[in-house]
């Protein structure tokens, strides 16, 4: 079947972002190995940590690399055999990984988010066409995966979606504290701006599937009257400049993921 997980799949590096992606292998049946040179117990439960780098060649043809982008080029010039590498380091081009990796290499530069843990991640990888079917087997089931067509645009994926949780989050916690402000018990905003948030996309979701051209702005006027309160609540924040600022957030995070790839 073209998308049977992977028996088994190694990891170099279990932060945030590396974990994250271990624990859904871990929830798909894979068995996943790991090296991880500041840890002496996975904090994955599943996952098994190996010592060295060499060790880990062993068990695994496929490696999943989440360190630091400073530590790419290390990591994978003391690999001895041609293998899948699949990159989520911010920056590090394909030409790179390809200049990197053992000769006769296959990789894969993906910008994964941590929503995939919940299998509602939304991931962007760019690759050459014979690695497709790796990305998708590797990644089915998790979340979204868009293969993107210019590498150029990689970095933008990372200022999105990559990037992307922060910002909802941030937004998230501002709703709530507007509640508190106003007299709600912070239990009760939270719980209300959460619903919000995931119910309204869930909403939208469900229009665009029967209507593909619906633009976010056209159902956002259906609950915006005349003199209502919805308006005033916009008006602030347009005021406040909440869209300029979501913008330029998804831009400096761009520019960042591009000057990481410098070094």
């Amino acid at each position: 079947m073209a998308h049977t997980p992977f028996k088994t799949v190694g990891m170099v590096g279990l932060g945030k972002m590396g974990g994250a992606v271990a624990k859904a292998l871990v929830n798909q049946g894979t068995k996943v190995f790991a090296f991880d040179p500041n840890l002496k117990i996975s904090p994955v439960e599943g996952v098994t940590l190996v010592s060295t780098l060499e060790r880990l060649e062993e068990e695994v043809g496929l490696f999943v690399i989440a360190v630091k982008p400073n530590l790419v080029g290390p990591v994978l010039s003391e690999l001895k055999k041609p293998s899948v590498i699949v990159s989520i380091a911010a920056g590090i081009s394909y030409e790179q990984l390809v200049s990197f990796s053992p000769k006769g290499s296959t990789c894969v530069r993906v910008m994964p988010n941590l929503p995939l843990v919940s299998n509602r991640g939304a991931m962007g990888y760019y690759c050459s066409d014979e690695a497709v079917s790796h990305v998708e087997r590797l990644f089915y089931g998790m979340g979204d995966c868009v293969r993107i067509s210019k590498e150029s645009l990689m970095d933008v994926v990372t200022g999105l979606s990559g990037s992307g949780p922060a910002y909802v989050l941030t937004f998230l916690q501002a709703m709530a504290e507007g509640a508190l402000q106003e007299g709600l018990s912070y239990e009760e905003a939270l719980g209300l701006a959460m619903e919000t948030i995931e119910g309204t996309l869930v909403y939208f979701r469900e229009l665009r599937m029967k209507d593909h051209t619906l633009h976010p702005m056209e159902v956002r006027n259906w609950v915006t009257s005349p003199g209502g309160t919805t308006i005033h609540g916009l008006d602030a924040l347009e005021r406040g400049g909440f869209s300029t600022a979501v913008r330029d957030a998804i831009r400096k995070a761009t520019e960042r993921s591009k000057e990481l790839g410098k070094g």
